[in-house]
């Protein structure tokens, strides 16, 4: 067995859970712990794993974006991630704009669900992240740095 990476996983509730979901296969065989907005699905998919319940960002709370920076911060100094994943959240804005000041190299999954122009977050944390990650080859020519990784489920 390789080398065990401390993941950091965020994410809200419905399809951006399922994605995340869909990689246990990777992330079960590190050291994960979850930022996580709580809701009766997150509640109970992450039974048994390390959460951290975090408040959903919306792109209209913008100005709630500091604050939540640095709760991220302090959090990735406590949990020293090697890795950031998230599949598209309000709540992964200040997470991955931690990560950036912190020098932790991120990863950002569109969601299957995702055909059309990225969202708010999309576009923010695609940027900050080492590399953005799409599962279906359409978005490939509208999302610069992508590689296809295909379906997850």
């Amino acid at each position: 067995m390789g080398r065990r990476y401390r993941v950091l996983l965020v994410s809200s509730s419905g399809g951006v859970l399922l994605d995340l979901l869909a990689l246990r296969p990777w992330w079960e065989r590190h050291d994960p712990v979850w930022v996580a907005v709580r809701a009766p699905d997150t509640e109970v998919a992450l039974v048994g794993q390390r959460v951290h319940w975090q408040p959903e960002l919306s792109t209209r709370s913008r100005l709630r974006v500091l604050p939540a920076t640095w709760r991220a911060l302090r959090l990735l100094r406590r949990e020293r991630p090697d890795v950031v994943v998230s599949a598209g959240t309000g709540v992964a804005v200040g997470v991955f704009l931690a990560a950036r000041l912190l020098r932790v190299p991120s990863l950002w999954l569109e969601t299957f669900n995702m055909t059309g122009p990225a969202g708010a977050a999309a576009r923010l944390c695609s940027r900050l992240a080492a590399a953005v990650l799409v599962q279906r080859p359409a978005l490939l020519a509208s999302r610069p740095r992508a590689v296809l990784i295909g379906e997850l489920y």
